[in-house]
């Protein structure tokens, strides 16, 4: 049985090259060839877009750039609205606000209480739930994410 590729069809990966390119098949199904692999290239997959954060390598390997997987940690004392680059808010002063900004599909925040007493946290102008704010007391935390309409409380 041949395998027979249409022409002028490219297929992202790998492919799969006869070396030599031509010969007899001598007694038949025998191959009297060797099948390489060659890795695909970006001029041979044509435009490859990815999206933030991602990029192909020369080879044609997805990788991650930048390299850091920490997340950002921002500690507040005073009244804080989040910002997107933010993940992790920690209040170490009681009474006072933590607001989440417009939301982005997605979006996710940890706000900790990190001290005795209460601190509140709220939407810009989505609400937190079904609810404006929710407020934490001592020690207490809150995972939220964006769903397109509002911050939606996970734990």
């Amino acid at each position: 049985m041949a395998y027979v590729r249409q022409p002028n069809v490219v297929l992202a990966g790998t492919a799969l090259k006869q070396n030599p390119s031509s010969s007899t098949i001598s007694p038949p199904g025998i191959l009297p060839v060797t099948l390489d692999c060659e890795e695909a290239t970006t001029t041979s997959l044509g435009v490859v877009q990815v999206g933030s954060g991602l990029a192909i390598t020369p080879s044609g390997i997805l990788s991650v750039v930048g390299g850091n997987s920490l997340i950002s940690v921002k500690l507040t004392a005073i009244n804080y609205t989040a910002l997107a680059t933010d993940y992790y808010i920690g209040a170490i002063k009681k009474d006072i606000t933590i607001t989440l900004p417009l939301g982005i599909v997605g979006k996710v925040y940890i706000v900790k209480n990190q001290v005795e007493g209460n601190i509140k946290v709220k939407g810009t102008a989505q609400n937190l739930d079904s609810s404006g704010d929710k407020t934490l007391g001592s020690e207490q935390s809150i995972f939220v994410v964006f769903d397109g309409a509002r911050w939606n409380i996970v734990n």
